[in-house]
């Protein structure tokens, strides 16, 4: 199948259109002049939507909510929406960030990523447009288990992480990659759907959509994001890793007293890369994109975000009195295949933490904690 050569070939659909990775999926699309077919749990919520409708203000293209459960993708709750679409965007997962839906199960959660993503395809397949999906992955389903007792390190010391590796090894030694010795000295089996729902998850849908997109015609494309920063739109996307941030810029934290190895994308470097891909005469069914950082500065240990942090926010405690010490190890990994390939222009390390925190305060997600 070939790349869709733009807005002219018709409306795209965007799943999980109102999270924080597929607001901003759907805001890049907008400003680039596409038609998109938003598509959320419940297009009623006022609080998940409201970011969305504002886009038809914005951009040259238009926003139209769909109210679509994920939960029941393969009974054709996404056929209406994909219906003449030359695209679809697949972003959405029940992860269980909104509470307010309750509390997943490891096999709720392995099923909202594989199952569903099964019927997100089907819909494609019948719609009978649509030329290429573009999958949202996760570098969980890249980087694989820590070393039992390290928060910082990987089996791999020092390893830079490529598009070629697939949960710490490859994809056919899985089970033996993912033993580990417990605290009894006893042999666990790890690489299962109660202990990895979402690493496993993750890469088995990845393998699964290739598989799916090769024996039906439609091209599937995959990116892997890692600790995703980047503007909040809404007080709904105070989650995950900004809000990690957040309670730094509350002059508290939660990490451990050895603070933590991250590798920092942008969400609308994630957004960007995703539009690019849909277009790209490179990408082809199977390709795959890490969104990971864009040079060292991305790679940061905890103490190097803070000290980012306070250069930024001067006038705000920083994590109060945290400070961990410097870590012996890096999370090693770059988007250099999607800069070359697609030709994504990252956005600087500084200007991600800057909006991140902009705007958490601007939505009141967070009260800043001011310098006394």
């Amino acid at each position: 199948m070939s790349a869709i050569s733009g807005p002219e070939d018709g409306p795209v659909a965007v799943t999980g259109a109102s999270g924080f990775i597929g607001s901003e999926v759907v805001t890049n699309l907008v400003a680039h002049g596409y038609n998109v077919r938003a598509c959320v749990r419940d297009a009623s919520r006022e609080d998940k939507v409201s970011y969305l409708l504002e886009l038809n203000d914005q951009g040259s293209g238009s926003v139209e909510l769909y109210s679509c459960d994920l939960a029941k993708a393969n009974d054709g709750s996404y056929d209406e929406a994909f219906a003449g679409c030359s695209a679809v965007f697949h972003v959405a997962a029940n992860i269980g960030t909104d509470k307010s839906y309750g509390k997943n199960t490891p096999r709720d959660v392995y099923q909202g990523l594989l199952d569903a993503t099964g019927g997100v395809l089907e819909s494609c397949r019948k719609a009978g447009t649509v030329k290429r999906l573009i999958y949202t992955s996760s570098t969980a389903a890249v980087f694989g288990p820590r070393e039992k007792g390290h928060y910082n390190t990987w089996r791999y010391e020092n390893h830079v992480f490529t598009e070629d590796d697939w949960a710490g090894g490859s994809y056919e030694t899985l089970e033996e990659r993912h033993i580990i010795t417990d605290d009894n000295g006893e042999e666990q089996h790890t690489w299962n759907i109660e202990t990895q729902a979402y690493d496993k998850g993750k890469l088995d849908t990845e393998k699964m959509a290739y598989e799916y997109g090769a024996q039906h015609g439609i091209d599937v494309i995959t990116v892997c994001p890692c600790h995703v920063l980047g503007p909040l739109k809404g007080k709904v996307h105070h989650v995950l890793w900004q809000r990690r941030l957040g309670l730094m810029l509350g002059g508290t934290t939660d990490f451990p007293p050895e603070g933590f190895s991250w590798n920092i994308i942008d969400t609308r470097d994630i957004a960007e890369t995703q539009r690019l891909a849909a277009t790209s005469d490179v990408a082809q069914n199977g390709s795959r994109y890490l969104m990971v950082a864009a040079d060292e500065s991305g790679e940061p240990t905890t103490d190097m975000v803070i000290d980012m942090l306070r250069e930024l926010f001067p006038d705000i405690d920083i994590a109060g009195g945290y400070y961990p010490p410097r870590a012996s190890h890096r999370l090693y990994a770059k988007c250099t295949k999607a800069i070359e390939e697609l030709g994504l222009k990252p956005h600087d390390i500084k200007d991600t933490l800057r909006v991140t925190g902009e705007t958490l305060i601007k939505h009141g997600c967070i009260e800043p904690e001011y310098k006394k």
